[in-house]
């Protein structure tokens, strides 16, 4: 496993910051074959989905039912979600919805994570930011094979980026 620091300013907009930038070349190059259920804004994934309609996206759908209408197999995920129950309240906020336990809690991610494990081919990845690297894991048939960690300076969080392949069906 490859575990990488670099420094980069911070921004809202998660993929284009320089280092992730480099990364998401790395692995996802143009994009086909890869679903994004929390794209913001500058996903290279072909099919992307965010649930603020001002976003500009193929879908505008709670992430697990996104990831749920998809039929096919897929070559990866970009797994960029709110990245604390706060900014999740403050997204749905933004939007004119209210969050609910459900979506303030572990279940937000696990019901994501768990849906869209069965839709990436072995061999295919998750890539997924956050302030931890939790990622996919083994349960799932994931296995970590790079940690980026991009450090913003001062005392804010860093962006932890885990890389990880599936190597196997879900484990149990």
């Amino acid at each position: 496993m490859d575990i990488t620091r670099k420094f980069a300013f911070p921004s809202a907009w998660t993929f284009t910051i320089k280092p992730i930038a480099r990364l998401l070349t790395k692995y996802v190059g143009d994009g086909i074959g890869w679903i994004d259920p929390f794209a913001g804004e500058n996903s290279p994934a072909e099919i992307t989905n965010d649930l603020n309609p001002l976003r500009l996206v193929k879908y505008h759908m709670e992430a697990v039912d996104f990831i749920n209408i998809l039929n096919d197999k897929y070559k990866g995920i970009l797994f960029d979600p709110p990245y604390s129950y706060r900014q999740v309240t403050e997204m749905y906020d933004g939007i004119g919805l209210k969050t609910s336990q459900k979506d303030t809690s572990c279940n937000f991610y696990n019901r994501v994570i768990v849906a869209a494990a069965e839709k990436i081919i072995i061999g295919g990845y998750a890539i997924s930011f956050g302030w931890n690297t939790k990622g996919f894991s083994k349960k799932h048939g994931f296995e970590i094979i790079e940690i980026l960690i991009v450090n913003h300076g001062d005392f804010r969080n860093d962006t932890l980026v885990t890389v990880e392949k599936k190597i196997q069906k879900k484990l149990f």
